[in-house]
């Protein structure tokens, strides 16, 4: 292994990815530093920190977001650029030597943010202008970097190599096994927990606030974190109530900060663009799709057009100027052109999303979208007749729209009423952000977090007396002692989520909280709601994991993909019976150069048969 002494002059940004063997430099001609020389000042520091942040842009990062956490789901299906590797996937028929299993980009992060950590402190004792409390803020900046990219690792993988320490010379061997993954993730939250207030509470700009790690973010990220750790059927009970517990702590924190944001109207906008049917009757502040005047869904617009909106938590910021990064895996997985202007779509959505017509006012959990007034059936999706719908989500950056378009929101519909025709694609060929995490995730996090606490104190919800009606006002987890008081506080969460989609819903279009006495009930209200909400957005499948875990089998997830499937692929149905099977393989070239690492056993067999 070349031992590296030399760093390019703007930070790392060519830093290689970790590959378990070695971590090499591509050193450059020009601008070159030695290492020795370079961190002695806050800008070297500075410039290491947004290199974590490019690492993300860069390298197939997003691609692989959405590859793990969309393609073995049922919401999407192979469009007609589908390449080889990706269309496997789809199929659920993975080996070792399949491209999605490729890991690089986010160990290439995870190594930058190491890095910063190894020789920021060195930089906090020569530089006066470099504070300890400046120290303190990188620390949970990376740190938070780090713990999202080993958190996407341990989902998709489950055991993982598990370091801290950077790739710099020939004296590190980065031939390791794999750790557990449950130790990494209690390693992760640790770690959080230590620098969690020393990050910012927000960032100086709008557009930085949500586009780079603020406390906000590492709550939600320890939140989601608390509820993967929750999610296990070894667990003892009262170790996951306690992380159930945790979880709703941590989305109160994220969820009350946004209440005091509204109340104050930092912005200066926000009063005008809140929902206040949804405010008035639930107490959370969610952009309106509906406004007086106007027909376009305008939180659809503020959220996956503009960008950085007020309900965004964390997201990768992109920009439409020509020396900004594109977001090309995006739009190639969805739906974009290239840089001839050919037109590039990966994939497009299932075609038991959503039926040709729409005639329901009635809300029921055995359909997706039921009702006739959903925002989401629209934004989500552009239907064709006689055709797998294509997917609208990010691609369309922003509806513009008229009466023509939107008008029948509230009425039968044939999905075919939003037209690409009407969409201006500039921003989505190129600058379009992707969400990490959002205020409606924090929502539903909390919602799933209280319907398995409850479901551990009992496991059904008491008929409501006759005649009475559950409060809807927003009520802190830490006052919620009973079941029956997480349970309703959960339908609330939830209830809020769908009716600012459905303005137009009448009491007989939105979930009744009579009908949901049962933990099984619940979680097919919160499965529904959390589909309809993050479709396409890379939760999907993490989602389905996670209830495996939680359940200790795949049954539902099996159940989930006979749509995708149907009968004819009973093979695939059958592998995935296998719980091993929810998680990748280790990429062969993995294998091939660490030793260390021993294949995921459900890909093992299928894996020799094909060597042999």
């Amino acid at each position: 292994m070349k031992k590296i002494n030399k760093l390019t002059a703007i930070g790392l940004a060519a830093i290689a990815g970790f590959s378990t063997v070695s971590c090499d430099l591509d050193l450059l001609p020009m601008n070159e530093v030695v290492l020795e020389n370079y961190w002695k000042e806050e800008a070297d520091v500075n410039s290491v920190v947004n290199s974590c942040y490019v690492g993300m842009q860069e390298g197939g990062f997003i691609n692989k977001i959405i590859t793990w956490g969309e393609l073995r789901a049922e919401n999407v299906t192979q469009g007609p650029d589908v390449p080889g590797d990706i269309l496997q996937l789809l199929k659920c028929n993975l080996l070792s030597t399949n491209g999605c299993c490729n890991w690089d980009a986010f160990y290439n992060v995870i190594n930058r943010c190491n890095i910063v950590l190894h020789y920021a402190p060195t930089v906090a004792d020569v530089d006066p202008n470099y504070t300890t409390t400046d120290l303190n803020m990188t620390k949970a900046e990376v740190k938070a970097i780090r713990a999202l990219s080993y958190f996407y690792l341990i989902r998709t993988f489950k055991d993982v190599p598990f370091t801290l320490d950077p790739s710099i010379d020939d004296f590190q061997n980065y031939v390791i096994p794999a750790t557990k993954h449950e130790v990494i993730l209690d390693s992760l939250i640790y770690d959080l927990e230590e620098c969690k207030d020393f990050a910012p509470l927000k960032n100086p700009d709008r557009r930085k606030n949500s586009g780079r790690v603020t406390r906000n973010m590492i709550y939600t990220l320890l939140a989601d974190m608390y509820l993967w750790k929750a999610s296990d059927y070894n667990l003892p009970v009262a170790a996951q109530q306690e992380a159930y517990r945790k979880c709703i702590e941590y989305c109160d924190m994220v969820i009350n900060y946004k209440i005091n944001q509204y109340k104050i109207d930092e912005y200066g906008d926000l009063d005008k663009a809140m929902d206040k049917k949804v405010y008035t009757e639930y107490g959370y502040p969610l952009l309106a799709e509906k406004r007086e005047g106007s027909t376009v869904p305008n939180a659809y617009n503020a959220i996956f057009g503009t960008g950085n909106s007020f309900e965004s938590i964390f997201e990768l910021t992109f920009g439409s100027a020509e020396s900004d990064i594109k977001n090309t895996d995006l739009t190639y997985m969805y739906g974009g052109s290239d840089k001839d202007g050919k037109q590039i779509t990966y994939v497009i959505g299932n075609e038991n999303l959503i039926p040709t017509a729409i005639t329901s006012t009635s809300y029921n959990d055995e359909t997706l979208f039921p009702v006739t007034y959903d925002y989401r059936s629209l934004t989500s999706l552009h239907f064709n007749e006689g055709k797998a719908p294509e997917i609208n989500k990010y691609i369309v950056p922003s509806y513009v729209g008229t009466e023509t378009d939107f008008g029948k929101v509230g009425s039968a519909w044939s999905a075919a009423t939003a037209t690409r025709s009407n969409i201006s694609w500039a921003q989505t060929q190129m600058g379009v952000n992707w969400i990490v995490y959002r205020l409606s995730d924090v929502m539903l996090m909390r919602a799933e977090a209280e319907i398995n606490l409850a479901a551990t104190l009992t496991p059904v919800v008491e008929e409501p007396e006759e005649g009475t009606t559950p409060a809807k006002t927003r009520a802190n987890g830490s006052s919620l002692s009973t079941a029956e008081e997480l349970y309703q506080d959960a339908f609330n969460l939830i209830s809020a989520v769908y009716l600012r989609s459905n303005p137009e819903a009448s009491t007989g279009g939105r979930p009744a909280f009579a009908n949901y006495k049962t933990y099984e009930s619940m979680m097919k209200l919160l499965d529904n709601e959390r589909r309809r909400e993050f479709l396409f957005e890379g939760k999907r499948y993490y989602d389905l994991v996670r209830r495996s875990r939680r359940e200790g089998n795949t049954d539902y997830y099996v159940a989930s993909l006979t749509s995708k499937f149907g009968e004819a692929s009973k093979a695939v149905l059958i592998k995935m019976a296998m719980l091993d099977f929810i998680y990748m393989p280790y990429a062969e070239r993995q294998i091939d150069v660490n030793p260390l690492l021993n294949q995921n056993p459900a890909y093992a067999k299928e894996d020799e048969i094909v060597k042999n």
